[in-house]
């Protein structure tokens, strides 16, 4: 059983993540999607080691609501900051003359 990933790398650096590395069973899988954003919390025991497959996987919901609200944004075009770029620049070429 290894849970070493030859080529860990999978998405470019430019766009939003479509594929992340995910462990079932023990194993690395690939799956599609962008991972949710969240941490692993080791239950309380007088163990000396928990492995990560006896944690607690906790989502962070503020962050994954607003990568979902990114995406849609940009999916969209960027609606408002192209208005307020327009908006910048009217009120410059207003103060020049």
């Amino acid at each position: 059983m290894s849970l070493l990933v030859d080529n860990p790398i999978i998405n470019s650096p430019f766009e939003e993540p479509a594929r992340y590395w995910d462990y079932q069973e023990g194993q690395p899988v690939l799956v599609e999607g962008r991972r949710p954003a969240g941490y692993y919390l080791k239950a309380r025991t007088r163990e000396p080691q928990v492995s990560l497959f006896e944690e607690e996987f906790v989502p962070l919901e503020l962050v994954n609501t607003i990568r979902e609200q990114v995406k849609n944004w940009r999916e969209r075009g960027y609606p408002i900051i192209v208005k307020n770029v327009f908006r910048q620049q009217f009120m410059k070429l207003q103060q020049m003359f």
